[in-house]
């Protein structure tokens, strides 16, 4: 699997001052910001309170010191910013990335990031959710490693397969999305 940089959005909280935007941690615990030239600057900024949880994908992080004259405790601190930011699904992110363990009724996705899946107390969703990426992986590879020929009969049922497949996928994703 191809595994992105993975990061998961801090709610602002309130404060002493005004509440501000949301931040994004990833997985050696930075608190991060979009870049400014990321899409998803915005969408951070006006991140509520409550909310789902949400994920987001980068390709790099950097880190900037700025100069301050004014003295504050904050002068001279690096900000670290993430660059090319889109927010994922968390069924998206179960599928399709990382290495994800069954611990108690929980995913655990690369020591990290705990997905509750299904009913409380109960470790069938997450179980259900394992077989689907085992699946379709076998899917893919199966579809990836075929000769081509689209004539016999193995051929289609292996596209029917794959069709059965994708469509469970598309499904959880379209429904996860409301």
């Amino acid at each position: 699997r191809a595994l992105p940089h993975i990061s998961t959005l801090m709610r602002p909280r309130r404060g002493r001052g005004n509440v501000r935007g949301g931040r994004l941690i990833t997985k050696d615990g930075d608190v991060c910001k979009a870049s400014s030239s990321s899409f998803q600057t915005d969408r951070l900024w006006i991140a509520k309170e409550e909310g789902r949880d949400a994920y987001a994908v980068y390709h790099a992080k950097h880190r900037t010191v700025g100069v301050d004259t004014k003295p504050t405790p904050s002068a001279g601190q690096a900000d670290i910013y993430l660059n090319e930011v889109n927010f994922i699904s968390r069924y998206a992110l179960l599928l399709f990335s990382g290495n994800v363990e069954l611990k108690d009724t929980a995913l655990v996705m690369d020591g990290w990031l705990k997905f509750k899946v299904g009913e409380k107390g109960s470790k069938t969703g997450a179980i259900l959710i394992l077989e689907l990426r085992k699946e379709l992986d076998n899917v893919m590879t199966r579809h990836i490693e075929s000769s081509g020929d689209s004539d016999d009969v193995d051929g289609e049922a292996m596209r029917t397969e794959c069709q059965r497949v994708l469509q469970i996928v598309r499904k959880l994703l379209q429904d996860e999305a409301g």
